[in-house]
């Protein structure tokens, strides 16, 4: 677990001290049925500093939502995926709860929630999660059939779920099919684990938050059918780790990672980085990303570590999430953009 401050007058020590308070009663892990849950959502623009700012870097601002609930299991949120079927995310927390999102909009802009919904990640016996170690769900990927994994740290693992949707709730209650386990990633630290992840087709892109490549920059490999996943190293902007991916077929008809990362100073804050970079097939041994956008402040920004890619008619809408933490200093944001072309 990491400590994030969003306002820079807060101090390590006291940002330390609220985290550790909230750890010490323990945050509440999933349990209970699927239930619908009331959630407040609260805009609050781009930047405190410029309240008609709306672009950074390639990126459109289309509305940003600060989001509360009083369910104490609410939050932790650690990626999105987009179910356009519904209009709605699906969502996972590092205390093993899946959450479904349901945004209201007026035209372009992100403008509340119209429903919220939460219920226990099951593994393959139905059971929820014993432990905070157990629960640590940092990332999501659809494959190519249509089964949502569910990726963890700490107990380094991907669980495959089949039927769950953002659509139908009550498919939450649907225990994992198997877990499966990646050669190599043994090793990796307990937090630096699989934070950035992404199916292409039956395949997974796998991002490690801090675990460094042979030759620099961090670990990445691509798993498929084989029993030997594709090593490749990924280098993060100077300073940042990656905590979230998502890919999108450019008009180039090629693959387009978009990876956002997030860095953290007790002097200087907190900073997310968003890059883009085209892959190839199989994926090449060393992948560099082009910076496209940086969230500090005094624009909004947080813990962000979900992102997820919507496309429509020629147009892609990029939605970044912020992970709270169970801290009182952060929040929850839920943010969405434009992603403008080059």
């Amino acid at each position: 677990m990491r400590i994030w401050i969003t306002n820079g007058l807060a101090s390590a020590a006291l940002a330390a001290g609220a985290l550790l308070g909230v750890y010490a009663a323990g945050p509440a892990l999933g349990s209970g049925p699927v239930r619908e849950i009331a959630v407040a959502a609260k805009p609050v623009p781009l930047s405190t500093a410029d309240a008609a700012a709306d672009r950074v870097g390639r990126l459109r601002f289309l509305g940003a939502l600060v989001l509360e609930s009083p369910d104490k299991r609410f939050g932790g949120l650690s990626d999105l995926l987009w179910e356009p079927r519904c209009q709605r995310f699906l969502s996972v927390s590092d205390t093993g709860n899946w959450a479904i999102l349901e945004p209201e909009e007026q035209g372009e802009r992100l403008t509340g929630l119209k429903a919220a919904w939460l219920a226990p990640l099951l593994d393959e016996k139905g059971a929820p999660p014993a432990s905070k170690t157990a629960a640590d769900a940092e990332s999501l990927a659809r494959t190519a059939d249509g089964d949502i994994w569910v990726f963890y740290e700490q107990h380094h693992r991907a669980e495959r779920y089949h039927g769950v949707s953002a659509c139908e709730p009550a498919s939450l209650a649907l225990p994992a099919k198997e877990r499966r386990l990646f050669p190599g990633t043994e090793g990796w630290p307990a937090n630096g684990g699989m934070e950035a992840t992404a199916a292409r087709g039956q395949s997974f892109i796998i991002l490690a938050e801090s675990v460094p490549a042979a030759d620099g920059g961090r670990q990445g490999l691509e798993a498929g059918d084989g029993p030997v996943p594709r090593l490749f190293r990924w280098t993060p902007p100077e300073g940042h780790e990656p905590t979230g991916m998502d890919l999108f077929e450019g008009a180039d008809g090629k693959t387009h990672m978009l990876v956002v990362h997030r860095r953290f100073s007790p002097f200087t804050g907190v900073s997310a980085a968003i890059s883009e970079a085209v892959i190839d097939e199989p994926i090449a041994s060393h992948v560099a990303g082009q910076e496209i956008a940086r969230l500090a402040p005094p624009l909004t920004v947080d813990n962000m570590e979900g992102i997820a890619i919507r496309s429509e008619g020629g147009r892609r809408y990029v939605y970044l999430l912020s992970d709270d933490n169970f801290n009182r200093l952060q929040r929850t944001i839920l943010m969405k953009f434009e992603l403008l072309p080059e």
